[in-house]
Formats: C-alpha cells, structure tokens, sequence
C-alpha cells in the first residue's frame, strides 16, 4: 500500500463517448495521483480501445458486464493506494481536485472520508428541449461519489458497494459509513463536474432513485435504534 498515494478508479461501461475527457481531467491534475485505474465493465463500444491509448499512464482492468458497483468493487481490490477516489466515466475532476483534498488527510490524520460539492453541466449535444431546467438539476449539491476521496482501509470496515443494488449504491454506502461513526467532512468548495446527457441513469429512473435512497434510509435508521 503506497502511503499518501490515491487510486483513481474509474467504472465505465461503452464509455467511449465521454472516458476520454474525463482520463484526461486526472491526467491534468496539479497533484498526479498514484495510479489511475479504468474499470471495464464489460463494454462492446470502442472503451477497451480508448483506456489502453493512453499506454502506462492508465491501468485497465476488465470484467463481465455486472454492474457498476461490481466495477467499483474490482477497483477497490485491485488499487495500491492508501487513499481511493472514484470517477464516473461521464464526469470530470476540476485541476486541484486531488491535491485540494489529499492535503486535507495531511491536516487531519484522523480523517477517513473527504467529500466535496459538484457541479451539474448541460453537455453539449443535448439539445435544448431534451434539457430539464429543474434548478436542482444544475445547482451545486455536495457529497457526489465522483467527489470523494477515502482511506483505502475503510472498506474493510464498512464492506463493498451493494451490487444488488441496482441504484443509488453510493448513498447506500455512505450511510452505511456514517452508522459506522467514520470520520469524515464535506468540503464547500466544487471539486468536480456532473455532465448531464441522455444516458443519465439517475434522470431517468428518480422514482427508482428515490425508492432506493429511502429503502437505505430506513436501514440507517434501524442500525441507529439497535442497541
């Protein structure tokens, strides 16, 4: 385990329309991290192609189409980091992103969870009528998992991502980590970009989202009232 070092993991499945920009936002980082790690799920589009284009700077490790917290879960097995962060293949991390947060584990030895806030973006081929002008939608909201940056060790703690979820298994695991009494904060600065396009899973499916979340929050709930 490479001490300080993070792990960038990347989950993607036929990714091959936005993986580029979002490889090339950890790439431009002003603190590189220790490895970046693509995770293909399976994908039938030109991903394979486009993670091994970068040669060294990217490590690309593949499964059966399973699911992306089955990819994120593969990530976190295979990563030599001390400190983990996970990208979205649709989304970007701002240049400071990294440095911003990992000076922050540095300052607080204690912590075990740093999170930060994002910003929704409109991408460009959406046209204008297929964009939902919800305020929610393009406003900064904090806590995204494509802002996290952990302590690999804490999943030994907490356990792996619900790959019997089929949404919101982020949530899931976040609450799950605060039931635990994991130390962690929310920065208020946005450290990365949610891009906004027809294939969101999460625009498309709210009601499933929202069922998800409150199936979750009701099991935070019960771990609490255990004795």
């Amino acid at each position: 385990m490479a001490e300080g070092g993070i792990s960038c993991i990347v989950p993607v499945f036929n990714g091959e329309r936005y993986l580029t920009e979002a490889i090339e936002s950890i790439l431009t980082q002003t603190a590189p991290p220790l490895e970046i790690i693509v995770v293909d799920d399976g994908s039938t589009d030109r991903t394979v192609e486009l993670a091994r284009s970068f040669g060294d700077a990217v490590r690309l490790v593949r499964q059966e189409h399973r699911g992306v917290s089955a990819a994120r879960n593969h990530g976190v097995r295979v990563a030599h980091g001390e400190l983990l962060a996970f990208l979205d293949a649709d989304d970007l991390y701002l240049p400071r992103k990294l440095a911003q947060q990992r000076a922050r584990f540095v300052a607080r030895p204690e912590l075990e969870l740093s999170a930060a806030h994002t910003e929704n973006f409109w991408s460009s081929e959406l046209p204008e009528d297929a964009r939902d002008h919800d305020p929610k939608m393009t406003a900064p909201w904090p806590r995204h998992i494509s802002t996290w940056v952990m302590r690999s060790r804490l999943f030994e703690r907490i356990g792996t991502f619900d790959e019997a979820m089929p949404l919101s298994q982020d949530v899931d695991w976040h609450l799950r980590a605060e039931s635990a009494g994991v130390v962690s904060e929310t920065l208020p600065d946005i450290l990365t970009r949610r891009r906004l396009h027809l294939g969101n899973v999460t625009r498309h499916a709210r009601a499933d989202c929202r069922a998800a979340v409150l199936q979750s929050l009701r099991g935070h709930l019960d771990r609490r009232r255990a004795p």
